[in-house]
């Protein structure tokens, strides 16, 4: 005889985004740990919860903690950036923000525009870039030199895939990465000789480990 079907179906929490921040002390932003004994409801670690009014999508995260998804908006997945001003530099300069603990792959979606608006959607007079870089790194080793027709190897390597509109030609921007000083972070790093500083608006895509 054969074995019974049985349907099950998992439903994860959902309410109001005030509902769901209530469950937090008020101004926790998801980082830090919260007291389960003194917060009760707050979310466990793997569970989700969506938020019907903003559609927000959070899961928890260990000691109380938890992070935020994504927020889908009809048509597609919205990112919330962070957002640095870069100054003009001669040399490469390091972009304390964009450093991050050495992973081999990772990859940083980003826009470059010579706006200063706080709005990242406002595109610039003269200059506007939509790109993204693809980081690989490998163990610290001496560079290789150069085998024709390739480039010298190095630990770090960065490949920028972009689109962009810029009538201040022949100014421009540039970006490499490498290790830090302790081999423990990589560090990305720009150049640009526009006239004034740009609005660099990033967000990252970066796999989690496999354990």
């Amino acid at each position: 005889m054969a074995a019974p079907v049985v349907v099950s179906r998992i439903q994860n929490r959902r309410g109001t985004q005030t509902q769901f921040d209530a469950l937090y002390p008020p101004g926790y932003d998801g980082v830090g740990g919260v007291d389960i004994n003194l917060w009760p409801n707050i979310l466990l670690p793997g569970e989700l919860a969506l938020c019907t009014d903003t559609r927000r999508t959070f899961i928890g995260n260990l000691n109380g903690e938890y992070i935020e998804l994504d927020t889908f908006v009809g048509d597609g997945i919205v990112l919330e950036p962070v957002v640095v001003v870069l100054p003009p530099a001669a040399t490469f300069t390091v972009i304390p923000e964009l450093t991050y603990a050495v992973t081999p792959f990772f990859t940083l979606l980003y826009d470059v525009t010579n706006n200063l608006s706080p709005d990242w959607n406002t595109v610039g007079s003269t200059f506007s870039r939509n790109g993204e870089m693809k980081i690989t790194a490998v163990s610290p080793f001496p560079p290789l030199p150069p085998i024709p027709p390739f480039p010298p190897l190095t630990p770090v390597t960065l490949t920028d895939s972009s689109t962009e509109i810029n009538t201040s030609l022949p100014a421009d921007i540039g970006f490499i990465a490498q290790y830090d000083g302790t081999f423990s972070n990589i560090e990305i790093l720009y150049k640009h000789d526009f006239a004034s500083s740009l609005t660099f608006s990033t967000n990252t895509i970066r796999w989690s480990s496999y354990i």
